[in-house]
């Protein structure tokens, strides 16, 4: 089979997309014959790349687990005896890998002959992970059933290892509950309260409560299940569902026992509930995508076919019967030729055959017998499905009635059969045709410019410029004919490789045309559209190119559909030209552009708006998951290397998406795209970032913030508040932390947080830094000297390379010594400009400062880079340190950070300590200073110097 049309094509695509990747497998049994055929699918399931088109029933029996064979067989015979009005049977299958999966059959009988069944076809679903889930479920359900028949046992102990049952409960997921029938209540754990959404209580439950817990429907049945346990004295399993408080229903699945008095009675019932309702979910998902399948297939009018490697055709869609009327089960596998006219039957053959061999697609046409007439015209259309060798797995194809553009298309030919005489006067081409298109006249240049062999005289336009590519120079000439008047025509000329300017003249009795050679001139042109409208580097469409085509694309964008832009920045790109040179980089851009241009779609567009920015276009875009699809997909295609003049170079790329709403603009899109891209750069290179409406909100605060900054140093807005840093070993304080804190007039108390990378973008913080410098070694040289102060430094202070004059003269004009300066910078300092940052340190450490390194573990280079630089103080990130709230809490990550720093001889800080567990856990790891609220929260300088002289005193006097 063979065939579509263009409404069939899209639909054909879906239908086997759907087959490939819904996990249902399609299988049509002879029951006469044992004969048996399966989807690819079908043996997908299985793990199978392909497998044979028929197959014995038999050699299908021995794929089934011994254990599972005779039910199968049983199920199949009581269904085609009419016992059972459904065949739907569980069952195990081998899979090439030897192991069994679980799947669901499910047939149907199609054909039959009276009363007897001739054929049966159905679907095969892959339940293994249900089959997993169940029986998890049903190892938590006994693990939950024997805690339960322990719990009697343990009732003594019951105050004791309360918290220990909790707690097990709650890794478990399970919660416990008691029946009291002779108090008429119940109790429940907590987990048992949070399943039926409420919150937690010791009360006891009346059945009224419980009554309004359940759901209406099923309450009875519940209780009469409970019940049924006290007279029997056996346990019991029962799933009903309850209604939280805001309406929404939940499956939940009890086990209880009950438990008898002294007199052998049952006094009460004990058990577990747990709830199941994702379980019940997943269920339901499967039955529909079954459903969803098995509708697509049955009712879609067009015929999509499917093939094996060796050309047979393995399914036909429904129409075909309807068309051809040549019943699916006659068509398959060669049967399908009965309906082939006569004498296209060698040329498909050989077509076919031809793509089998070597892969390509196939697309030709023929005539098909029809169901109510004689012949008509479709075109057959299939691609191939190779396996990870290249081997053909698989034909998909599609039939297409062509018949009225057959019919249309001869009747354009016929109406282009007449002769044209052409005239020979200029040292252009020219021909003179007669109103039928036959040449009666074409000079020498004709032939020349047109590489034609012979004599032209009596062709006709349509044998010489019959070709696909002449069909301007043929409209041209049709158009003169139609309404009298002079056309012009460009078009390109393979055979001698030249574009032509046609001058169509509709004469009296005869048509004129007058060819030119524009090959150059073109050619110019062509260069200079490109270079107006690309950049000349990368190839990539220039910003006012894709800012025109995006304007036209918003305007024409439907409800279903928008258009997506992607700002995309290359991770630290000035690091490549500082290191490796700027024709290094721009090779890179050139790869780079190349793989984003290789993940496009022909509606696409990239254009490149700066030095290492691009940015992509999106067209028919309908969801959000799309988009960030095609992110993870560009970002796949550059990480994680470009290789450039021999160098393998570490790349990645962040990106900001901004998705067009029908009242957006491309100035908006614009905007949203570099807002996001500004988020993502921002706090998580690497990775992408859908623009979200407050986004706008914090470029608007940011640009208030930066406003306000500019004035705040003037204002005195800004204070420094001091943290203490105290020794473990006497507890006493042996440095300080001055911390910036912004009174803003009308915001008030605005956090660090965010007016410090604000600061840093704008440059603000050089000066804002040298403020802070200065002024924290005027307050510390008050202080006693043993207490050192210490300085946060931002990696934009250290770019102008100046930052160790600043410092100098922060401690010439306080008079500190530089020994009680301890300047803290991030890992950020060592990535990026590496080389110049430390050439900085270095020239800080020889004034005599102490260099610490903050936060650290936070980063994926610190390290490495401790190789690089030696400090003298690590301080690791308060992240560890909160994350310790019992004293069995342990941090791998902190205590491995602790043993390196311990084998480097570093004195590292804690920062973050808040509590008396933590200060214990740090201090067992070695720490040699803690900071946090444990000892002092941030205090004002008049404050902490009285806590200083108070030590210092304390100190003396001892």
């Amino acid at each position: 089979m063979i065939a579509a049309d263009p409404k069939i094509d899209d639909f054909s695509d879906i239908c086997l997309q759907a087959i490939d990747g819904s996990g249902v497998g399609v299988w049509d049994r002879n029951l006469g014959n044992g004969q048996i055929r399966y989807s690819p699918s079908w043996f997908a399931i299985l793990g199978y790349d392909d497998g044979p088109s028929h197959n014995h029933i038999e050699e299908s029996y021995k794929r089934i687990h011994p254990d599972d064979l005779a039910y199968v067989q049983g199920q199949i015979q009581e269904y085609c005896e009419g016992k059972t009005s459904v065949y739907a049977v569980e069952h195990r299958l081998r899979c090439k890998n030897g192991n069994y999966k679980w799947v669901i059959s499910r047939g149907k009988i199609v054909e039959h002959d009276g009363d007897r069944p001739l054929r049966m076809v159905g679907t095969t679903t892959d339940i293994t992970a249900i089959r997993e889930i169940t029986e998890d479920l049903r190892i938590q359900n006994i693990r939950a059933e024997e805690d339960a028949r322990r719990l009697s046992l343990l009732m003594d102990e019951l105050t004791r290892k309360s918290d220990e049952l909790a707690a097990a409960h709650r890794l478990a997921r399970v919660g416990a509950w008691r029946w009291d029938l002779l108090k008429g209540c119940l109790w429940f754990s907590a987990e048992v309260w949070w399943m039926m959404g409420l919150k937690p209580m010791d009360d006891a439950v009346s059945y009224e409560r419980m009554r309004q817990i359940f759901h209406p429907d099923d309450y009875q049945g519940a209780m009469d299940c409970f019940y049924d346990a006290v007279k029997t004295k056996a346990a019991i399993t029962k799933e009903y569902r309850i209604v939280y408080p805001d309406g929404s229903v939940r499956n939940i699945l009890s086990y209880a026992e009950p438990v008898t008095g002294p007199d052998g009675q049952v006094s009460s019932l004990r058990g577990t509930s747990q709830d199941v309702t994702e379980h019940r979910r997943i269920e339901t998902a499967l039955r529909e995508s079954e459903d969803h399948y098995r509708h697509m297939v049955e009712l879609h009018p067009q015929i999509p076919w499917l093939a094996g490697p060796d050309g047979g055709i393995l399914e036909v869609g429904p129409q075909w019967h309807t068309i051809t009327g040549i019943p699916r089960g006659q068509a398959l596998p060669s049967g399908w030729l009965e309906a082939v006219f006569n004498e296209d039957r060698a040329a498909i053959a050989a077509a076919w055959k031809k793509c089998r061999n070597s892969g390509e697609r196939l697309d030709i046409e023929y005539r098909l017998r029809l169901v109510d007439g004689p012949y008509g015209w479709f075109r057959a259309r299939a691609s191939a499905r190779f396996d990870d060798r290249g081997q053909i797995v698989r034909w998909y194809g599609t039939l297409e009635d062509v018949t009225d553009r057959h019919l249309a298309e001869t009747a354009r030919r016929e109406a282009e059969a007449a002769a044209f005489r052409v005239l020979e006067a200029t040292s252009d081409a020219v021909v003179i045709c007669d109103r039928d298109q036959r040449i009666i006249f074409a000079n020498t240049k004709f032939g020349i410019k047109l590489g034609l062999q012979g004599d032209s005289k009596g062709k006709t336009i349509g044998e010489i410029f019959g070709e696909a590519h002449a069909r301007k120079i043929r409209r041209a000439v049709d158009n003169v004919l139609k309404n009298e008047r002079n056309h012009f025509a460009e078009f390109f000329w393979p055979p001698t490789d030249i574009w032509m300017e046609a001058n169509v003249v509709n004469n009296e009795n005869t048509i004129s045309l007058f060819m030119r050679d524009i090959t150059e001139k073109r050619a110019a042109q062509k260069q200079l559209q490109y270079l107006a409208t690309h950049d000349a580097m990368t190839g990539a469409a220039t910003r006012d190119t894709q800012f025109k085509q995006l304007e036209i694309n918003i305007s024409r964008q439907s409800q279903e559909e928008s258009v997506a832009l992607l700002f995309i920045d290359i991770d630290f790109f000035k690091e490549v030209n500082d290191n490796y040179g700027h024709p290094t980089g721009d090779g890179v851009l050139v790869e780079i552009a190349f793989r984003l241009q290789s993940c496009l779609r022909g509606t696409d567009i990239l254009a490149r708006t700066g030095g290492d920015e691009f940015v992509i276009m999106l067209t028919g875009v309908r969801s959000l998951r799309g988009v960030t699809a095609f992110a993870e997909r560009i970002s796949a295609a550059i990480h994680p290397s470009v290789a450039v003049d021999g160098h393998m170079l570490s790349c990645s790329i962040s990106v900001g998406i901004a998705v067009s709403t029908p009242d957006s603009t491309a100035k908006d899109l614009y905007r949203q795209a570099d807002l996001a891209l500004y988020e993502v750069k921002k706090s998580n290179r690497g990775s992408y970032q859908l623009f979200q409406p407050e986004m706008q909100h914090a470029f608007e605060l940011r640009g208030s913030i930066r406003t306000d900054l500019k004035v705040a140093l003037g204002r005195n807005e800004f204070e420094l508040m001091f943290q203490p840093i105290v020794q473990v070993s006497d507890r006493q304080i042996k440095g300080v932390e001055a911390l910036l804190r912004w009174h803003h007039p009308s915001r008030g108390l605005v956090s660090p947080t965010q007016f410090i990378p604000i600061a840093e973008e704008s440059g603000f913080i050089r000066e804002l830094g040298a403020w802070v410098l200065h002024q924290a070694c005027m307050t510390a040289l008050e202080w006693p000297d043993s207490v050192m102060i210490s300085v946060n430094v931002s990696p934009r202070q250290l770019e102008p390379g100046d930052f160790p004059a600043v410092v100098q003269e922060a401690l010439r004009a306080s008079g500190l010594p530089a020994r009680r300066l301890k300047l803290e910078v991030t890992e950020s300092v060592l990535i990026a400009n590496h080389e110049a940052n430390i050439r900085v340190l270095q020239n800080l450490r020889s004034l005599g400062v102490s260099l610490a390194l903050d936060d650290f573990g936070v980063g994926y280079s610190s390290l490495s880079y401790l190789n690089t630089f030696r400090f003298d103080f690590l301080k690791i990130d308060k992240q560890f340190i909160s994350a310790v709230r019992d004293r069995e809490d342990r941090q791998p990550v902190f205590e491995a950070i602790m043993g390196m720093a311990a084998a480097l001889n570093l004195p590292v800080t804690a920062e973050g300590v808040e509590t008396d567990i933590q200060l214990d856990y740090v201090i067992s790891q070695g720490c040699s200073f803690v900071q946090g609220h444990i000892f002092d929260p941030p205090l004002q300088a008049d404050v902490l110097y009285g806590l200083l002289w108070r030590q210092d005193s304390s100190a003396t006097a001892q």
